[in-house]
């Protein structure tokens, strides 16, 4: 049996819906958060979401939702806030 990659190694899981939503799952914490940036840290990356508007709709201990114009998601090595 072959268990998925989030499972084994606790990557991050991402569902992109257009560039208006994103949920993500196995996310640690989060960095910064501002209508322009959400940066959250992972267990080996740290995920950087640009956009307008944004704001997280929901976010428990498995699983967050950003919704607002979503420009671009980019991995920075863990602790980076910048490219």
């Amino acid at each position: 049996m072959e268990l998925p990659g989030d499972v084994i190694y606790g990557d991050v899981l991402l569902r992109i819906t257009g560039n208006r939503e994103i949920i993500i799952e196995n996310y640690k914490g989060i960095f910064l958060y501002t209508s322009e940036e959400i940066v959250l840290s992972c267990k080996k990356v740290s995920l950087r979401i640009c956009g307008c508007q944004l704001h997280i709709q929901y976010f428990s201990g498995n699983d967050m939702k950003i919704i607002g114009n979503i420009n671009s998601i980019s991995y920075l090595t863990n602790g980076d806030v910048c490219c």
